[in-house]
């Protein structure tokens, strides 16, 4: 295990070209964590059109541990000493070296729920207790909200056959989850490529508790990154393992908020686009109250009570304006629940490649006229700040500053991320940070309070949209997609999980709440593995519950997640009638049409009343059974139907035909089929001709597809009283004697009379 601390101080990534000194600094600003060894860990940037240089840049001094090459993003990740940094610098097709995009620090969750006062005993609790030693039941609200018992049983579908892949931070109980029965033994454990370490957390195993509770079914997988880098290294594992839902609550602020083509998000982009059968779910943050967006409206340092502003203090470009929060011109933090460590983020809207706008944040403590400290986007080559602080409970200014004023009018972004311990006194919508947000397609959810099992008001603190980017066009993304129950109940008695709870003992956050909507997302893909993404997503979407007159909308998305909502978008099966026919000499029936419409593969299955004279069986055609065209419920919809009686039988048999979708709804249809003048069934014994025909009534179903074709004889077909004569077969069939054997049977007898008349 690594030892590791966090340098104090965010700044620039330099371009390969910097002095040594200046690079040393930069990366040490950056947050880069260091080993016991002294190591800095760094992401070295190289040019895409190359391969990774990861054999210079081992030479060169990098303990590599991992790299990714996904559309832009193109980054060796490891680990190297200070003096090798200039080395590593010189390598062809280096174009940067920064430190890396990590998840930010854990601290205990300073969440603020939904407060309703209901009485829990009017709730039925749904879900699994198993082994918990408290007695609770695993998800209980989260099950019953989202009516996923209820799916479970009206369907018989409850996961099974599909993967699910988690990343999150930490699983160090698992197995003791695992031993109470609250988890199955077959989850598999990833790691991404390089590390094999697990912090001691149980985020992780809390979310997986989720998606059992909710799909009993479903395999679990899991990965635990630490980095962007490690992120894609999971992400890929995760659907090399067979994922294919994939939720994360993993958020990297390190990237690229204004573009929504930047480099993490591009290789997330381009990791899907290679796995279409994949359906990804992200939590959407619980940073409303924590972020400010809006142009930069500055107002002269000189008109206000701030101090003169330098960054660094007391030397470079003194700041001569301060940019205004609606009426004020600072933001008051306010930081809860003892010493937290948070991110501290200002990005701005400069286009890439074109990093010019000079900016600087300061932060005070309460009635100080010093700063605190600050950060620069002077010398920056990406369109973000970043500084992880460690301040103690208390208030705090915010001040964003400028030399002068040509960044009026610039967007902004300011986000001070601790999960709930930091808000703004000014905040608004919009504070989605992680590049996966942006990804089309993937699903961001949010939180809507789920412990009062009603679960119709959104959480105060889950981020609210619409996620603004200004990058390669400026839009206005949905956000979030949808939402989902967190205030649920996880077993995390005795797990390092513990303290995450809030004092009513329930999981909040939209972390709760994306384990919860990928869940469903597997009993829909359970039901029905042939859908595409885009149709799974739909019909979430479509089925949700809206909780707001207008759909979608900034708060809830398209609504809440329904299990039993998104089924009933989806089409049940059909079956069209078909008309009772009869055979004559044991022939095939007439093929005629059937038609079905549903959702996704359908299955047929077959019985009959009579099983002597129809067998209950999908048969290839001629033989005695049920045929049904080729591909029938799997690759068409327009099939063909035809009977095919037992050879010697007579009589009549009632006919059902079923069809199913994977949720086990079902249509039928029915079918009189008459058999007359049976073929003879022939055997020849010294010269003897016999006979016979037998009835009998069995019934049976069995399933399966075949192939059509028509047999001989003659079959009429019946329909609302009309006989209607169709396809007769050729003269001489059916078991009639030929008129060479009749002439040779009548010698036969002559003969022999005539021997008895002449005597021996």
């Amino acid at each position: 295990m690594l030892a590791i601390v966090v340098a104090a101080m965010a700044g620039p990534a330099l371009h390969a070209a910097d002095s040594a000194a200046a690079l040393l600094a930069a990366i040490k600003a950056g947050g880069a964590h260091v080993d016991a060894a002294g190591r800095l860990q760094i992401d070295v940037h190289f040019e895409c059109a190359l391969a990774p240089p990861v054999a210079a840049l081992s030479a060169a001094g990098l303990l590599v541990s991992s790299s990714v090459k996904a559309a832009t993003l193109c980054i060796v990740e490891g680990w190297a000493p200070p003096a090798a940094l200039s080395p590593l610098a010189a390598v062809r097709g280096v174009t940067r070296i920064s430190a890396p995009s990590y998840v930010p620090p854990t601290s205990p969750r300073g969440l603020r729920p939904v407060s309703r006062n209901l009485s829990r005993g009017a709730v039925q609790k749904e879900g699994s207790s198993q082994g918990s030693p408290t007695g609770l039941t695993i998800d209980q609200y989260g099950v019953s909200i989202m009516r996923a018992a209820q799916y479970v049983s009206q369907t018989g579908v409850d996961g099974t056959g599909v993967t699910v892949g988690i990343q999150s931070n930490g699983i160090a109980s698992l197995s003791l989850i695992q031993s109470r029965g609250e988890l199955p033994s077959s989850i598999e454990v990833l790691y991404p490529a390089g590390d094999m370490s697990d912090p001691l957390a149980d985020e992780g195993t809390a979310l997986m508790e989720e998606v059992h509770a909710v799909a009993p079914g479903a395999k679990l997988v899991y990965c635990g990154p630490s980095t962007f880098v490690d992120y894609t290294s999971c992400l890929t594992q995760l659907i090399g393992a067979g994922a294919t839902i994939v939720l994360d609550d993993t958020g990297f602020p390190g990237d690229g908020l204004m573009s929504q083509n930047n480099d993490q998000s591009s290789a997330v982009t381009q990791i899907l686009a290679a796995n279409p059968g994949v359906m990804m779910f992200t939590a959407a943050g619980n940073n409303d109250g924590t972020y400010w967006e809006g142009d930069y409206s500055p107002v002269s340092v000189a008109g206000t009570a701030l101090p003169a502003l330098s960054c660094p203090s007391g030397s470079g470009i003194p700041d001569a304006y301060v940019a205004s929060f609606g009426t004020a011109n600072s933001e008051t933090l306010t930081v809860t629940g003892g010493t937290s460590t948070f991110p501290l983020l200002l990005a701005w809207a400069d286009p890439p490649g074109q990093i010019t706008t000079r900016l600087d944040v300061f932060w005070f403590a309460a009635g100080s006229t010093s700063p605190a400290g600050c950060l620069s986007t002077a010398g920056n080559t990406t369109d973000q700040v970043i500084d992880y602080l460690t301040l103690t409970a208390g208030v705090y200014t915010i001040v964003v500053a400028s030399p002068d004023t040509s960044a009026s009018g610039k967007f902004l972004k300011l986000w001070a991320g601790g999960d709930g311990l930091t808000t703004l006194s000014v905040s608004t919508s919009g504070g989605l940070i992680s590049p996966q947000d942006m990804v089309p397609g993937v699903l961001t959810i949010g939180a809507v309070n789920g412990s009062d099992g009603i679960g119709d008001v959104i959480e105060p603190f889950s981020s609210s949209g619409p996620l603004t980017v200004e990058f390669p066009t400026a839009a206005e993304l949905q956000a979030p997609v949808l939402v989902a129950p967190d205030g649920i109940s996880v077993d995390a008695t005795g797990t390092y999980f513990a303290s995450d709870l809030f004092p009513d003992g329930n999981f909040y956050g939209t972390s709760a709440s994306v384990a919860n909507a990928a869940a469903v997302g597997a009993l829909l893909q359970g039901a029905f593995p042939t859908l595409s993404v885009a149709q799974l997503t739909t019909a979430l979407d479509s089925g949700a519950t809206a909780l707001s007159p207008f759909v979608p909308n900034d708060f809830y998305g398209y609504g809440r997640v329904d299990a039993l909502g998104a089924l009933s978008t989806l089409a049940a099966p059909t079956i069209g009638t078909l008309a009772n026919q009869t055979s004559t000499g044991s022939a095939s029936t007439t093929a005629q049409a059937l038609t079905l419409t549903g959702t996704g593969t359908l299955t047929i299955t077959v019985s009959s009343s009579n099983t002597a004279v129809v067998p209950s069986a999908l048969v290839s055609a001629g033989t005695p059974g049920v045929t049904v065209s080729s591909g029938c419920g799997s690759s068409t919809l327009a099939c063909t139907f035809s009977v095919t009686p037992v050879a010697g039988q007579s009589g009549t048999a009632t006919v059902t035909i079923s069809v199913a979708d994977g949720a086990h709804r079902a249509a039928t249809t029915q079918v009189t089929i008459a058999a007359t003048q049976p073929a003879v069934t022939t055997s020849s014994s010294t010269g003897t001709t016999t006979t016979g025909t037998s009835t009998g009534t069995t019934t049976g179903t069995t399933t399966g597809t075949t192939t059509t074709g028509t047999g001989s004889g003659t079959t009429t077909t019946t329909s609302g009283g009309a006989t209607t004569a169709s396809a007769t077969a050729p003269s001489g069939g059916g078991g009639v004697l030929q008129w060479w054997a009749l002439l040779w049977l009548a010698a036969l007898v002559a003969w022999s009379q005539r021997r008895r008349e002449l005597g021996p």
